[in-house]
């Protein structure tokens, strides 16, 4: 809140309103910020994934061993981690909607030098250009969120969920047209290059629908004192592990649950993709839903239900004894996990003192650093005992996460949703 001026003292003065220039947005003006949300992460979602779905000629193409396409693959991962602070810093220095524009044209060209690796046969170049792409993803990532954050908060109700059910269909929309491509034999570099332009256009046109960034405060008083280093920590590690509970099963999914339906439930490898089909459809479902459920519940009780869905969901995934309830219980994960990234970051936005977009750029790049030993550390313990066995340790992660979301709150606490 705004305070008066001093000098504001004649009594016929009129009322300052205290409304602000982004809350007086027309509702039409509002809506179209909201559907440019939705339509940047779409893109961001279209984008990479388009590639992906054609990573399996990229393998054979290149004739690489599986361990060295996995190494080579990371890469993305890693330039996301890479980029460290990166995203928050472009962000204030230039604005939202430029920075997702101009990190979605970098995420473009570092896709078509993959694709121009691939092309050349040489592992080193793709790698080069997945660093580059996963660099840009996490800048955009951060934008995005942030500008989401904005429209949520100037709607004055849960909106995020939604606009990360639009990465889904964007995700499902890329995955299609790349299989569509490979089908008809369009050269990779011609289809990446083509999809990369209409991305980044896309991107373009969106971001111009973007909500402006807040003005600046100008009143010393009106600047909350920044936390110090370990208040800040204090307050952001609860809320990576709540990312981290959801970007596990997520990668659990992606990563292991056609391997464990495979060899620990005994399904035909040919059809044990089907597992990350159910859990990632019933997450897009609970992503539609989550915005209801968090305006009826409050944040806390949705996330306490989400990470006990998360629990529940991976150990019976882990341990069911059959396909049927292994299938049941993914879903049960996905559903759980829908809503823990979205309110993450939403938390991590309202963090006082901090600058802007600082929150949502921790989290995003902790859980991106984290994300990158996750599966490897499934891998080697999954070699000294068994899948089930390494993927109740990975649970420990929501575990935590939800004894500190059920301990007792501080009547002062700021993120207490």
């Amino acid at each position: 809140m705004h305070a008066s001026s001093p000098s504001d003292t004649s009594p016929a003065a009129p009322p300052t309103p205290p409304a602000t220039p982004r809350r007086r947005r027309s509702a039409p003006s509002l809506r179209r910020s909201r559907l440019a949300s939705m339509a940047a992460f779409a893109t961001n979602g279209a984008l990479p994934a388009s590639l992906l779905a054609r990573y399996a000629e990229v393998k054979d193409t290149l004739g690489l061993s599986p361990a060295l396409f996995g190494l080579m693959v990371v890469g993305f991962g890693l330039g996301g981690a890479l980029a460290l602070h990166l995203p928050g810093v472009i962000a204030r220095r230039i604005g939202v909607a430029r920075t997702a524009s101009f990190t979605t044209a970098a995420i473009g060209a570092g896709l078509i030098l993959a694709a121009g690796g691939v092309a050349l046969g040489s592992p080193w170049v793709v790698l080069a250009g997945l660093l580059v792409a996963g660099a840009g993803d996490a800048v955009v990532d951060v934008a995005q969120n942030s500008q989401g954050l904005r429209v949520q908060a100037a709607y004055g109700r849960s909106l995020l969920n939604s606009m990360h059910a639009g990465w889904s269909i964007g995700a499902a929309i890329g995955g299609a047209v790349g299989t569509l491509a490979a089908v008809l034999g369009v050269p990779l570099l011609v289809h990446m290059s083509v999809w990369a332009v209409v991305c980044v256009l896309a991107m373009t046109l969106s971001s111009r629908a973007f909500m402006p960034e807040p003005v600046a405060a100008e009143d010393a008083e009106e600047v909350p004192a920044r936390p110090s280093g370990w208040s800040t920590v204090k307050i952001l590690l609860p809320l990576t592990l709540i990312g981290l509970a959801g970007m596990s099963v997520e990668d659990i999914g992606n990563n292991w649950s056609a391997v464990l339906l495979s060899t620990e439930r005994g399904m035909d490898p040919a059809a044990a993709g089907i597992g990350l089909s159910v859990l990632l459809g019933a997450q897009f479902i609970g992503r539609m839903l989550g915005d209801r459920v968090i305006d009826r519940l409050g944040e806390r009780a949705s996330l306490i239900l989400s990470l006990t869905a998360v629990i529940i969901g991976l150990l019976g995934a882990a341990w069911a004894p059959g396909v049927a309830l292994s299938l049941v219980s993914l879903a049960i994960a996905g559903f759980g996990c829908a809503v823990t990234v979205p309110l993450a970051f939403a938390r991590a936005d309202r963090v006082p003192g901090l600058p802007a977009h600082s929150g949502v750029t921790w989290i995003s790049w902790a859980m991106r650093a984290v994300v990158l030993m996750l599966s490897p550390a499934v891998g080697v313990m999954t070699q000294g005992s068994t899948l089930p066995v390494a993927i109740s340790v990975i649970v420990t992660i929501a575990v935590v996460a939800l004894v500190l979301q059920l301990r007792p709150r501080r009547p002062a606490e700021p993120l207490d949703g």
